[in-house]
């Protein structure tokens, strides 16, 4: 897959030392995170999103993001990235998005970080989302 996509500056570094919390850990962050396995199964929901989404985790965890949980996400410049961020084992990326919620219109700034582990089936990705 050959895509040509430009990156943005990322809206704020995060403390990498988010990628080592356990779920209270994250609970505790002030904006949403979603833990992804390279197949798009979620992993990780936290508080925040569950509260923002209003989605339950126990809801959430263990299904697909892009069909399942989030369909409106399954476009070139969110899963796109995903999905060369997969293949490539590598990605770092921010860009603006918007949810359509029954209940809302939210505007985030996403964060999608590729976090590599000993074996490649263990790698995650995180989806940082902020606003």
């Amino acid at each position: 897959m050959q895509m040509q996509m430009q990156e943005q500056p990322r809206t704020g570094e995060l403390d990498i030392g988010v990628f080592n919390l356990d779920e209270r850990g994250l609970d505790a962050q002030p904006f949403g995170i979603i833990r992804l396995d390279r197949n798009a199964t979620v992993l990780s929901y936290n508080s925040y999103e569950e509260h923002h989404a209003r989605r339950k985790r126990q809801d959430v965890i263990g299904r697909h993001f892009f069909t399942e949980v989030a369909p409106c996400s399954r476009v070139r410049r969110f899963y796109g990235r995903f999905l060369l961020g997969v293949e490539q084992r590598a990605l770092d990326a921010t860009f603006g998005f918007v949810f359509y919620f029954p209940h809302k219109t939210r505007h985030v700034d996403v964060s999608l970080v590729y976090r590599r582990a000993a074996h490649v089936r263990d790698d995650a990705i995180w989806v940082i989302l902020r606003g």
